[in-house]
């Protein structure tokens, strides 16, 4: 048989393995990965459930993985993330990871937070081969217009692995920053973004800093269009349950919220 006719094991399919068995084995720490099988890309590569030491939580997060080598893209340093998952900021120019409209459009639908995680493979040292992981947030994008048309591909990824170990916590003392502090503000953004203002105790997920009763004003300012409604739909089951009595209690149309800086 001409060697020609067999199928060829080509470089970008090692790649392709290798990025997403390396992404599974950092995220399998703090999470359980769920790998889609589908004979259709629908822009999901893993659905997958955060676990804080033995526990699952039942926060649910979606990511899509996309290996890629550095020959040509090469992360840019853009400095640390102050004051928020405290994790380095990068810039990756490849316009493979640009995402088409009919993913965003797949992606609003589903109703949890969406990740985009890139694995970098590095052959700058000879001889030796290096992979680091990349993600980028896509939850506020998806649930605010305004953010949606800041949407730059190449910007804001944050390096997640310190070598073969994910940074989940930045501060391992502390159980604070890193992933683990992006999935729990996007968790908020999908809760106020559907009109409940109500969420999972931050410290059932692994996380001390934030109060397990807190009110983010700045992502209330932003859904209170979402989050009004939910009010008067409150007071009206609580009066037809004979819990108040009164329809005095009124919440003005405009709502001036105090800043913050949570997101």
């Amino acid at each position: 048989m001409d060697l020609s006719e067999y199928k060829k094991y080509t470089v970008q399919a090692k790649k392709w393995i290798k990025g997403e068995a390396f992404f599974e084995s950092l995220i399998c720490v703090y999470a359980i990965p769920h790998h889609v099988v589908s004979p259709k890309d629908l822009g999901i590569d893993y659905f997958c459930e955060w676990v804080y030491g033995d526990r699952p939580t039942g926060v649910l997060f979606a990511v899509q993985v996309k290996p890629s080598g550095n020959e040509r893209y090469t992360p840019q340093y853009k400095g640390i993330e102050k004051g928020r998952n405290e994790l380095s900021k990068y810039e990756i120019h490849n316009q493979n990871l640009k995402i088409d409209e009919s993913a965003f459009h797949y992606w609003r639908g589903l109703g949890i937070p969406i990740y985009l995680f890139v694995v970098i493979q590095d052959f700058s040292d000879v001889g030796r081969e290096t992979l680091d992981c990349y993600y980028k947030r896509f939850t506020e994008i998806l649930t605010n217009e305004e953010k949606r048309d800041e949407y730059k591909y190449y910007d804001d990824f944050y390096k997640v692995n310190d070598g073969s170990s994910f940074v989940a916590f930045k501060d391992a003392g502390e159980l604070d920053g890193g992933f683990a502090r992006d999935l729990f503000i996007d968790h908020v953004h999908l809760s106020y973004s559907k009109g409940n203002i109500t969420y999972l105790d931050p410290r059932e997920m692994g996380l001390k800093k934030f109060k397990s009763n807190g009110v983010f004003v700045d992502m209330l300012k932003i859904y209170k269009d979402k989050i009004i409604p939910t009010f008067y739909k409150t007071k009206q089951n609580l009066e037809y349950l004979g819990y108040i009595k009164t329809t005095d209690i009124e919440l003005p149309r405009s709502v001036n919220f105090p800043q913050s800086s949570a997101q």
